[in-house]
């Protein structure tokens, strides 16, 4: 696990005086046959934090192939509003497949706003820092996450790890088990 630097003193989210409830999406890329979990959960989270909070809600998504992008995609079905924030100016290229590419261009354009990180190439210091970014500005953190330790450094078990470092409460969607486990009451 790599050690993290200061984190955010300022967040926007449920503490700013609009209400808003701000909530990220961590999670893997290769969700195999988990993939349907994943996307049932995704919704299922969202429609309950939606029924739940009377205020505005915010999604935040990397956009990465896997967990984030369906969470984007619910996110989009359930009329809330996405903010996408890429780690570098060059993430097209995490797209490869001409499929994959579209969607995620169309995703860009569904986005209420567009964040781009400070970084011209893709690397591993850029992935762990959209997932500080992305735990830094949220209320709550979804995690697709098999709760082993990250595969390279600023993969799901790293942010993660700065979620709990950072006390930020999180669900986990466990891609090992196909079940949700929401944090305790009065955690978030």
């Amino acid at each position: 696990m790599p050690t993290f630097p200061e984190r955010a003193t300022e967040r926007p989210g449920i503490t700013r005086a609009d209400g808003t409830l701000s909530v990220a999406i961590t999670g893997h890329r290769n969700l195999g046959n988990q993939a349907p979990f994943v996307t049932r959960a995704c919704h299922a989270v969202l429609a309950t934090l939606r029924a739940r909070h009377t205020g505005t809600m915010l999604a935040l998504s990397g956009l990465a192939v896997g967990a984030d992008t369906i969470f984007a995609e619910a996110a989009l079905a359930l009329d809330l509003p996405l903010q996408a924030v890429l780690a570098a100016d060059d993430v097209i290229e995490d797209y490869p497949q001409p499929a994959d590419r579209r969607r995620f261009l169309e995703l860009c354009g569904r986005s209420h706003t567009v964040h781009r990180l400070p970084f011209a190439s893709r690397c591993d210091a850029a992935y762990l820092a959209l997932g500080m970014f992305l735990v830094d500005r949220c209320d709550l953190l979804v995690a697709a996450w098999n709760g082993l330790p990250a595969a390279g450094v600023g993969g799901t078990g790293d942010v993660v790890a700065y979620a709990q470092a950072c006390t930020r409460p999180f669900v986990h969607l466990n891609t090992r088990t196909g079940r949700i486990a929401w944090p305790a009451a009065g955690k978030w």
